[in-house]
């Protein structure tokens, strides 16, 4: 557990270098999980169109209901990554693996997170509906329009923020399911929790030491992000092998 461990910049180049050869496969991957996430964010809409009681409820459901199964997705992704990471062809079928093993351990898993965000999500909700019958006006003016707006982005960058704070320790959890077939959703919680004791920051540094070619990717319409999102998780591979200790 003292062991030094590597910085961003040797985790990084670690991943640039497994990836030699091995970007195509990746590159499909990563094009399956942009088509998969910018379909989940049409589809309850495009099912329930209608602006009703009814219809909320159901977009809700169908939007779990997706969001489970691009987790899944996720996970396979993150499969794919750990194979580059110990020098292997990652294979584009292995993105269906969490699919036939033991899929409940992950979707359990994804549930504890939903949970925790939709906690998070009350107090928002709620002191938006105060806050809308308190001070705004049944014909709602520009300026309280603004202000009202820029209350609710405040309440949701807040949110935001306590979640990524509460869940930084579950970040390792997919990658301990892909590893270990014998343990559950919630053990894999509690050990990614356990390994990332006094590693939390260290990972944030290594996730927002990517917002420069991110941000390029996005400004080359999404294309670029077919070859940053390989690199990304499979620096994060690296982030979870260096963990364990498991990287020379």
């Amino acid at each position: 557990m003292n062991e030094k461990k590597k910085t961003s910049a040797a985790l990084k180049r670690l991943a640039r270098e497994a990836l030699i050869g091995r970007y195509g496969v990746m590159a499909g991957a990563s094009a399956l999980m942009i088509a998969l996430n910018v379909l989940s964010t049409f589809i309850p809409e495009w099912v329930f169109p209608e602006y009703s009681i009814f219809s909320q409820v159901g977009q809700f459901i169908i939007s779990l209901v997706i969001a489970l199964l691009v987790s899944l997705f996720s996970a396979g992704f993150s499969r794919l990554a750990l194979e580059v990471s110990h020098g292997q062809r990652p294979l584009f079928g292995n993105m269906l693996y969490p699919f036939y093993h033991h899929p409940d351990r992950f979707l359990m898993m994804y549930l504890v997170l939903v949970v925790i965000q939709l906690i998070l999500q009350i107090p928002i909700t709620i002191c938006s509906q105060i806050y809308a019958r308190t001070y705004l006006s049944q014909t709602m003016t520009l300026e309280e329009a603004l202000t009202y707006l820029s209350f609710v982005l405040m309440c949701s960058g807040i949110s935001t923020l306590i979640y990524v704070i509460i869940t930084l320790r579950f970040v390792m959890a997919s990658f301990l399911l892909l590893d270990y077939d014998d343990i559950g959703g919630i053990q894999a919680l509690k050990e990614s929790s356990r390994m990332m004791k006094g590693h939390k920051a260290r990972y944030f540094y290594v996730t927002i030491s990517f917002f420069g070619v991110m941000l390029l990717a996005v400004l080359t319409c999404g294309i670029g992000l077919l070859w940053v999102m390989p690199y990304m998780e499979t620096t994060i591979a690296y982030f979870y092998r260096d963990l364990k200790g498991d990287v020379q």
